[in-house]
């Protein structure tokens, strides 16, 4: 006798999509299908999605008891460029910080991680730290509804990379979306 196979999944579910910066800036939405703008630039409650909204207090990867205003300071803030962090960068608005990186100090470990490990280890448990701790819960709950009701719904913000892997600046608009997908799992 085969096992019974137990679905984990509600069948009427439209998961949530990660939509490329330029081709929302080809496009326009069809109609019926939502296109959230999650940029620092979009409006309320959107904006509370981008790495460079000041949060207040998220604790910074690999450094217990210090926290950051901004994802984005964490990732800047942890950036080694000419052998020195920035610790600044963890106070104020969030905002980029110039020069070629060697790569990212994460606590007192001396190798430094390399760009793929630093998302994983740093960017990724700060960012979705953030959605579980300073994001309205209402907010997230739309979201769901709107994926249970087989609603087709897209994220974007002025990246096109969605890959964590690939060496090009990351859409946290992606890191939100494999989020919220794995919240109906």
């Amino acid at each position: 006798m085969k096992p019974i196979k137990v679905r984990k999944t509600p069948r009427n579910f439209h998961k949530a999509q990660f939509l490329p910066y330029a081709y929302v800036h080809r496009n326009k939405a069809p109609e019926g299908v939502l296109w959230y703008d999650v940029t620092k630039n979009a409006e309320y409650p959107y904006c509370l999605f981008s790495p460079f909204y000041v949060h207040s207090g998220i604790p910074i990867p690999g450094m217990p008891g210090r926290t950051s205003d901004t994802v984005e300071g964490i990732w800047q803030g942890l950036k080694v460029i000419k052998k020195e962090i920035a610790p600044r960068y963890f106070r104020g608005i969030g905002k980029k910080r110039g020069g070629k990186p060697s790569g990212h100090q994460f606590g007192t470990d001396k190798r430094l991680l390399k760009l793929e490990e630093a998302r994983r280890r740093i960017y990724l448990p700060a960012y979705e730290w953030v959605l579980e701790n300073k994001i309205p819960q209402e907010i997230i709950d739309s979201f769901l509804e709107n994926i249970y009701r087989y609603v087709p719904q897209y994220f974007y913000d002025y990246e096109s990379n969605g890959v964590i892997g690939k060496d090009l600046p990351l859409a946290h608009s992606a890191v939100l979306v494999r989020w919220l997908n794995r919240q109906v799992t």
